[in-house]
């Protein structure tokens, strides 16, 4: 199964046997979720209501340099690991138990990383690479080639995000209902955390008073995903993003005004219960109109990120 809707369908294969019904199992359950007052009730009482889907394809990192190791080893049962990956200790830590091996046998040196992107994050040829010096006694290379590197290596997760909005003619968004699936592949390596991190990020810098969010990582017969370059952040900015121009087009407002009605101020309750603090968005949005001379009406050119207006 390649597709994470039909992944998710009664009857559907199993993928990940540890995971029946293909959802990655948190400790809390299949899910995440966030629940900030009453979406229902301020989808309800909106003006308008605009509901629609964003869905992106999986990106490969392409970095310069291929994942790669070299293991030499040193006597005694212990090995050195010259490695270019982003993540030492965590590299260190899931070879050892990988292998069975106590962590002080093995000795990992990085270096500078020759791109990464987050592609280096995930522990692949590293394991291999010492089982094999192990095994045979002499110094292993274990280095992708170009085509090793987009078959085998993680790439950025597809998602698929539903946002259904509700908003006020004067620009006021009064709820924010979100169910997003990220697709893992066939094993879960860091798009789960992905998956979490845009749950708390989908309300985005707006001070919305009604939320409720479902986010899903999903298991398909697909390659692996992971990290890369903010994973879990980047396609739901895309998305609300997106979305927060097509609302303002919907009430027939200015897409920077209508963000300046809903942009965090300090003191601000967010939808994951943090109270905001430094925020500037008000400050940013003002500048960038000046600097691109975009025409904002005066009280837009007034407002605080520091104060509250009437």
């Amino acid at each position: 199964v390649l597709d994470m809707e039909e992944a998710l369908k009664p009857g559907a294969p199993t993928v990940n046997e540890l995971h029946p019904g293909n959802y990655y199992l948190y400790d809390s359950g299949d899910h995440r979720k966030v629940r900030f007052g009453d979406a229902e009730k301020g989808l309800a009482e909106a003006d308008f209501v605009l509901e629609q889907t964003y869905r992106s394809s999986p990106i490969e990192h392409a970095p310069t340099e291929t994942t790669g190791c070299i293991v030499v080893p040193e006597g005694n049962d212990r090995f050195t690991c010259y490695t270019n990956t982003q993540a030492m200790f965590f590299t260190l830590d899931n070879a050892s138990i990988i292998l069975q091996m106590p962590g002080h046998k093995l000795h990992m040196v990085g270096g500078t990383v020759g791109g990464g992107f987050g592609g280096k994050v995930d522990v692949t040829v590293e394991p291999v690479a010492i089982l094999a010096a192990k095994l045979t006694g002499r110094p292993v290379s274990f280095i992708y080639s170009r085509e090793e590197e987009m078959q085998i290596s993680s790439p950025r997760a597809a998602e698929t995000i539903t946002l259904k909005d509700g908003v006020m003619k004067d620009g006021r968004i009064t709820a924010r209902k979100v169910t997003g699936y990220t697709d893992a592949g066939a094993y879960s390596r860091h798009s789960p955390y992905g998956a979490q991190k845009g749950a708390a990020h989908y309300p985005g810098p707006y001070t919305i008073p009604n939320v409720w969010i479902d986010t899903y990582c999903v298991y398909t017969n697909r390659t692996p995903s992971s990290a890369m370059r903010g994973f879990g952040v980047t396609i739901a900015d895309f998305a609300l993003e997106v979305q927060m121009d097509k609302l303002a087009r919907l009430i027939g407002m200015d897409p920077l005004e209508f963000r300046f009605i809903n942009a965090y101020r300090d003191g601000d309750m967010k939808a994951h219960r943090q109270s905001t603090e430094g925020a500037a968005l008000i400050e940013c949005m003002q500048e960038a109109s000046r600097l691109a001379d975009w025409p904002v009406a005066e009280r837009f050119m007034k407002m605080s990120s520091y104060k509250q207006e009437a």
